[in-house]
């Protein structure tokens, strides 16, 4: 598939950390699949794995929780 983003580069797949910051919560998470274009670097997250991370981050948020970092792979295998 072409990056929508640069028009030139090819997606492959990759892992990443990414963070969130909402109201006073502040999440990292590492380790997260993602497709990569290997042209612009430009990283798209699949529909499930977001899914999945939004469900994460609703959890933490729920818990008061104001700083954490989460690995990606083993946080979705502790929900299964």
């Amino acid at each position: 598939m072409k990056c929508v983003i640069c028009k030139h580069g090819e997606l492959k797949p990759g892992v990443t950390s990414l963070l969130f910051e909402k109201n006073n919560s502040t999440i990292v998470i590492k380790g997260v699949p993602v497709d990569r274009c290997d042209n612009c670097g430009e990283i798209y997250v699949p529909d499930k794995t977001a899914e999945q991370i939004m469900s994460l981050l609703e959890s933490v948020e729920g818990q008061g929780i104001i700083v954490d970092v989460r690995n990606f792979s083993s946080e979705i295998s502790a929900t299964c």
